[in-house]
């Protein structure tokens, strides 16, 4: 056989039969609804429960309701999934009351207009050591870099708190999905707290290795659990979650990756 009819033979081959149906994924970052949270940086929060807000949460599901997608994600231990489906059937059937929590707010009531039987439970929780990093930046004379992290962090809360005050529960969402302000956020870990003790024990490396720990195990999370018959997944996550499990999305060519602009217009 010549060399060019085998290569068309081969290229046609793999056209044909070595396509795969990618799973569409939209990714959510969200604030989170409850106060206090784990978090060290957090929003001074709305109350979600009055009316208004309740009208926008039923908007906002609405509006998503409309990607038919087969799977709803949520920020919810993985290892709690039993009884996160008991809470969602008796939802179902009208026996519970949705918490405060976004990972209900939305994505409970998101699920029951898409006619879901669960709501999947993604996160892997791995404990980030700011004791440490407060000793090692005192011992490196680095505690000027928290100071202006602290700065730029209590910046952007200032910000997104404004925000929340001012508009719909929509708009926050868009706005804090916007690529500057998802990079606003890994910024955090990437220009500061990965510095200190840089050199010498690299303390902030290994915090923002922690990090990153962590999404990699949600990220497997996600891919274990998404079928081939899957067609479009909703993952709904703290912001500061996405740009990183969004990056490896990406990365991987079972996946598109939604742009959240594209389906809240």
């Amino acid at each position: 056989m010549k060399l060019l009819p085998l290569i068309f033979a081969l290229n046609f081959g793999l056209i044909t039969f070595g396509q795969t149906q990618k799973t569409k994924i939209l990714l959510i970052g969200t604030i989170h609804f409850e106060t206090p949270h784990k978090d060290s940086f957090e929003l001074k929060v709305d109350d979600f429960f009055n009316a208004k807000r309740q009208n926008e949460l039923e908007d906002l599901t609405n509006v998503l309701s409309q990607t038919k997608a087969t799977k709803v994600m949520i920020e919810r231990p993985f290892e709690n999934q039993r009884s996160s489906d008991s809470l969602y059937h008796l939802y179902l059937t009208d026996h519970y009351k949705l918490t405060v929590s976004e990972r209900e707010q939305i994505g409970f009531r998101l699920a029951k207009k898409l006619k879901l039987n669960q709501v999947n439970c993604i996160d892997k929780f791995y404990g980030l050591h700011d004791s440490l990093m407060a000793v090692t930046a005192k011992e490196n004379n680095q505690l000027y870099i928290l100071k202006d992290l602290g700065t730029q962090a209590n910046a952007m809360l200032n910000d997104y708190n404004n925000k929340v005050k001012k508009s719909t529960i929509t708009e926050v969402i868009k706005y804090v999905n916007k690529p500057e302000e998802l990079k606003r956020n890994l910024s955090i870990y990437l220009k500061f707290l990965v510095k200190i003790g840089g050199g010498k024990n690299y303390a902030g490396a290994q915090y923002v290795s922690e990090w990153y720990l962590r999404n990699l195990a949600i990220y497997s999370n996600i891919i274990n659990q998404v079928e081939t018959s899957d067609k479009y997944v909703i993952l709904i996550f703290g912001q500061g979650h996405i740009p990183i499990i969004k990056h490896f999305l990406e990365n991987n060519d079972n996946f598109d990756v939604v742009e959240l602009k594209d389906v809240l217009k």
